[in-house]
């Protein structure tokens, strides 16, 4: 990974400042990175300063994450395999803001990996029975889990009020359920005390106003939501018509749903196609400008998708819990950063993406369950697209290092006497498509030192 930009400011004397002073400091100085995410913050210095706890730590993660998603599916070789395919299935935004940029990574990985592990210990504890230390660890988890990001510390409210609404209702309600919820709660004390959040901002506004909302909705974060996965798009629609062939339900229920899963799926790979060839993408993966007349009916469409698959939830799995939580936190995501003017980014849309991935995953399951095809033909074409998947990132990850590598080692460069010229052969794995001023020569100068001395 080649960091870039937010990395090198918590690396040097501002980031010391901030975690030697509480994360607070002048907004006029530190804007928005004055905040209450205490341990994301946190873990972006420690992996900035350590390259051993940086693997660790986006290692970890990373298989956790994956660990989870096949955990919460059918635990089965299938699934197993399509798990290892979500990074592949990612937006360009998302491998631009998570996949390629550590400060991404250690904000918005690790806390919505906490609030999985949440629900799978839910799941298991349905059939078992725990050992008292499990509600002061699920308290524990319930506090570390919000402090990485504003956008998931809200959500995880929502998730442990939900699952507490649910058991009270189902009456199985456990210690560990009230445990995590009151530690949701701390957690939310925690952030939001934070002075930071109390004082003018130079960085964070919001905004109540309808039509800002909509302005917002519409030309910007619909596309991060719904239209640029595209490739899970295809997959979850593909999967409904599937369903609605296969499976028994009523005549008319089989006819809409085909009829709209085929008119959904032509319709995104068009606009797709549409907006590639039309607007230009700037380089946080967001259109700077799209007209009313187009943007406003490509939301509608997108909420009506978001409804649609609702709707597809209740006629084939409305008796399974999960996926009503996946879809419910899914609109508690996105229902907080309506109300975001600034700053507006993918990032907090990443939570939102794996929450859909699951809700996808027990989709396209089911669907080959029906399907008279042999497992092991589906695992072999799902390991062969693996292994070329794979390989292709790993290429460019590693054309990416070795190019950077070759335009940081000039002396002039490094020793701060001129800039970059150069970009590498794929921007997207860089934050801000490598903008070339988000680097920085005395981390590099280092760098080069410290690989040198490794040669030797």
């Amino acid at each position: 990974m080649i960091p870039s930009g937010d990395d090198y400011f918590w690396l040097g004397k501002m980031g010391k400042y901030l975690m030697n002073h509480m994360f607070y400091g002048p907004q006029a100085t530190y804007g928005g990175s004055s905040n209450g995410r205490y341990l994301g913050n946190l873990l972006e210095i420690v992996t900035m300063h350590k390259l051993p706890v940086a693997i660790l730590a986006y290692g970890i993660f990373w298989t956790l994450l994956l660990w989870c998603i096949w955990y919460l599916s059918k635990k089965t070789i299938t699934s197993l395999l399509l798990s290892f395919l979500f990074i592949f299935t990612m937006q360009d935004a998302f491998i631009n803001n998570i996949l390629g940029w550590n400060a991404g990574f250690v904000n918005y990985v690790p806390p919505v990996v906490m609030g999985l592990i949440y629900i799978i210990v839910v799941d298991k504890g349905v059939a078992n029975k725990f050992v008292p230390i499990v509600s002061i660890l699920l308290l524990l988890l319930g506090l570390a889990g919000g402090l990485f990001n504003e956008v998931w510390n809200i959500t995880q409210l929502a998730l442990g009020l939900l699952v507490l609404g649910y058991s009270y209702w189902k009456k199985d309600l456990k210690s560990y359920h009230i445990t995590y919820f009151l530690g949701t709660i701390g957690s939310a004390l925690i952030m939001f005390t934070h002075k930071g959040y109390h004082e003018v901002s130079t960085y964070r506004k919001t905004s109540y106003t309808l039509s800002t909302i909509w302005d917002t909705y519409s030309k910007v974060t619909h596309f991060w939501l719904i239209t640029f996965n595209l490739i899970l798009l295809i997959a979850i629609l593909l999967a409904i018509f599937v369903l609605a062939i296969k499976t028994k339900i009523s005549s008319e229920n089989k006819l809409a749903v085909s009829i709209f899963a085929v008119v959904f799926l032509i319709y995104y790979i068009v606009i797709n196609n549409f907006f590639r060839n039309n607007f230009h993408l700037n380089p946080m993966y967001g259109y700077k400008t799209v007209r009313a007349s187009i943007a406003v009916p490509e939301s509608l469409v997108s909420i009506a998708l978001m409804i649609f698959i609702g709707y597809c939830i209740w006629v084939f799995f409305r008796d399974d819990p999960k996926m009503w939580l996946y879809y419910l936190l899914t609109g508690v995501i996105a229902g907080q950063l309506l109300f975001v003017s600034s700053p507006v980014n993918s990032r907090g849309y990443f939570l939102s993406y794996i929450l859909m991935y699951l809700i996808g995953m027990k989709f396209v399951l089911s669907a080959l369950d029906q399907l008279p095809i042999k497992n092991y033909l589906v695992n072999l074409v799902l390991i062969v697209t693996l292994i070329v998947c794979g390989y292709t990132y790993q290429s460019i990850m590693y054309a990416n290092y070795h190019a950077n590598l070759i335009r940081v080692s000039d002396p002039d460069y490094y020793n701060g006497k001129k800039e970059l010229t150069k970009h590498v052969p794929y921007v997207k794995f860089v934050w801000f498509n490598d903008l070339m001023n988000q680097q920085n020569a005395p981390y590099w100068k280092n760098h080069i030192d410290t690989y040198k001395h490794f040669l030797k």
